[in-house]
């Protein structure tokens, strides 16, 4: 068994040798397959031209840019030649790219492209440190560079003449060296380099695949999320020891490649859920694209088949318990399911409906009984999702098993549209400084509005303001101490937590002690045993009254309205809760034809008092007692906005948003808000 990544690598040419491993485009945009075996032979050419370029064990070795083929050949390398790679994507700033190669030292840089060269140019001057630059595409004609076709190359010609360097620097790799350095894009201060140990990723690929979730040989795995971000590169990791097929694809060609590769299974961001839900909800409420006899098969066909999953769910035992149930309550919601279960099943409307029709056909009924009997064996949930949600799933190429969502939350009404309709979405959670999964839903333990059960061999704590523990349990699901439905701070320890912050043993200690992880997110660990989050300890608005309130579900609910795009809720040391919202202008603007008002000015929309008033609605029916919320938990005032939150400006690469940077950009029209 690999005990660290190169030794995984080895293993997987060793088991998979001939199988696809990676698949990238050529020019005519057709995929190209690479072998296990050529795979690991390019990469240990690359670690021996490496080490013969002058790197040494335990270097830092920045590698920056996308999701493509020699991506993986250079992380390949620089893990075999028993140092660590620096990564980042492209659209990284100037800031970034001085701070985060000079304070990692590196002495090497890997660039994508012309265009990444040209960025790293134009800071040259500020990058002494960097002495040796290699050219990923094998396009580029730059000079003054190494090109990295030339160094695999010149790898496998000294291999040829019996250089073993690679495997040396393999042997030596120990189970706390790191393989990564990954600065994190926070949302304040200066990135923090998170080191990441061999150790953290063999527990990652052990402990998930098998354990938590199945991934076989046969999966086809799209890369869509940003790689240098570990919870794409944990994923890639996966499919290399379990020998699955990744396919690297982008956004833009992100629909067609779904219906040419028909992937099984992929990393994915809630962004691409509710983009997609969005789009389906968009064409079936058209009535250009969708006809109402269609449109009524598809509510038909939803009916049954949301109602038939939440008693299924009920029945076999994945369904959230946030209090702990009363017996009798349970007893009663069980028979209820089993009803339901009966009545919208697949099997049972046809039956009933075949009785009716030989019924009548024995003369017992009149005719008019082959009416419902007909439709009822037509429209049963079996043959409506057949016809129907069928079509839907086809859109993910028709046989996506699964897909883990994560790096932010999953809005509840996306998350259940999708289990609803067949296609599992298992989400995670995790963070950089836990590589990443901390806990992850599975295919036996699928509980909605939960990210899981705990990862193997970790344990969780959840502790109040003061450090007090509330709740403590294992992986086993065992109950260390205290009791479960108890909201707090998480806190983490096990094999996957980082080492530390790269030379800033301050920012360290502030978050691990005694090898727990503050991860400065809020939850609760359920009666389920699965884990709830409510938010970020440092997004709590503190009201005046001394009100603790947790924005992030408000403003998940809030964006439940089609005409919400973004929304951000606001009130810290003020009376009540308030929200500045960004609109669809696609959905406003079809609102605002119905009703005669001109939406070509955005700015006018922003303080049209007819406008104003239909949000004002929206929020009300979305932020109510009735929908869960107390009553200091209720947004009154709120403003429009027509910039759209964006990554590099309002949101991290995460798409999480920055909330001071936000706040003093509006600060003006937050104290108005509060102020008319």
């Amino acid at each position: 068994m690999a005990a660290n990544l190169a030794e995984l690598f080895r293993e997987a040419s060793e088991i998979h040798g001939e199988k696809t491993a990676f698949c990238y485009k050529d020019d005519k945009k057709n995929y190209v397959p690479v072998n296990y075996k050529e795979l690991y032979e390019t990469g240990q050419n690359l670690a021996e031209a490496l080490i013969d370029l002058g790197i040494a064990a335990k270097e830092k070795v920045a590698l920056l840019a996308d999701n493509r083929l020699e991506w993986i050949i250079a992380d390949y390398g620089i893990i075999m030649s028993g140092a660590a790679d620096v990564p980042r994507g492209t659209d990284i700033t100037d800031s970034e790219i001085v701070y985060i190669l000079n304070h990692s030292e590196a002495k090497v840089a890997f660039v994508e492209h012309d265009k990444m060269l040209e960025k790293f140019n134009k800071n040259k001057s500020q990058l002494g440190g960097v002495k040796t630059i290699i050219m990923m595409d094998p396009k580029s004609t730059a000079k003054d560079v190494v090109h990295l076709k030339d160094l695999i190359e010149k790898g496998k010609k000294l291999r040829e003449g019996g250089s073993k360097k690679s495997e040396e620097r393999v042997a030596g790799i120990q189970p706390d060296d790191l393989f990564t350095l990954i600065y994190t894009s926070g949302t304040t201060g200066l990135p923090k380099g998170v080191m990441l140990m061999h150790s953290n990723m063999i527990h990652q690929t052990k402990e998930i695949i098998g354990k938590l979730i199945d991934i076989t040989p046969n999966e086809k795995m799209l890369s869509i999320l940003p790689i240098w971000h570990v919870f794409e590169r944990v994923f890639e990791y996966m499919a290399i020891s379990a020998g699955a097929s990744t396919y690297y694809t982008n956004v833009r060609d992100l629909r067609d490649d779904m219906k040419k590769v028909q992937p099984t299974f992929m990393a994915s961001a809630p962004r691409l859920w509710e983009s997609i839900y969005t789009g389906i909800y968009t064409r079936i409420n058209d009535p250009k694209q969708t006809p109402g006899v269609r449109r009524g098969l598809f509510k038909l066909a939803y009916f049954f088949s949301k109602h038939y999953n939440a008693a299924k769910r009920f029945l076999i035992g994945n369904h959230v318990d946030y209090e702990g149930r009363n017996p009798i309550v349970s007893l009663l919601t069980g028979i209820k399911s089993l009803i339901v279960l009966l009545l919208t099943g697949p099997f049972t409307v046809s039956l009933i409906s075949l009785a009716l029709a030989l019924t009548a056909v024995a003369g017992e009924f009149s005719w008019v009984f082959y009416i419902p009997a007909g439709l009822g064996l037509l429209l049963n949930s079996f043959t409506l999702d057949k016809i129907v949600l069928s079509k839907i799933r086809e859109a993910t190429g028709g046989k996506l098993k699964a897909s883990v969502s994560g790096g932010g939350a999953l809005q509840k009404h996306v998350d259940a549209f999708f289990n609803d309709i067949g296609i599992n979405v298992l989400e995670g959670y995790g963070m950089t400084e836990t590589s990443p999964v901390i806990s992850v839903r599975t295919f036996k333990k699928l509980i909605q509005g939960t990210v899981g059960v705990v990862t193997p061999r970790t344990e969780v704590q959840i502790r109040d303001d003061l450090g007090n523990v509330l709740t403590h349990i294992d992986s086993n699901q065992k109950i260390l101490s205290g009791k479960l439905g108890k909201k707090g701070v998480i806190h983490v320890r096990g094999p996957q937590v980082m080492k530390g912050y790269f030379k800033n043993p301050e920012a360290t200690n502030k978050v691990l002690k005694d090898g727990w992880m503050d991860t400065g997110d809020i939850g609760m660990v359920n009666f389920k045993y699965t884990l709830n989050l409510t938010g970020r300890a440092k997004d709590t608005v503190v009201l005046l009254g001394g009100e603790n309130v947790e924005p992030v579900p408000i403003e998940n609910k809030i964006t439940e309205s089609p005409y919400v795009f973004q929304v951000m809720v606001i009130g810290q040391d003020q009376k009540n809760l308030g929200a500045m919202i960004v609109p669809d202008f696609d959905q406003l603007g079809e609102w605002c034809k119905e009703n005669g008002i001109d939406a070509s000015d955005k700015e006018a929309l922003c303080t049209n008092p007819k406008v104003l008033d239909l949000f004002k609605k929206e929020i009300k029916s979305l932020n109510s007692t009735k929908t869960g919320f107390k009553s200091f938990e209720q947004v009154t005032p709120f403003f429009l906005i027509t910039k759209q939150f964006e990554v590099g400006d309002e949101l991290t690469n995460l798409h999480k948003m920055k909330r001071h940077v936000i706040a003093e950009k509006y600060a003006d029209k937050i104290k108005k808000a509060y102020s008319d």
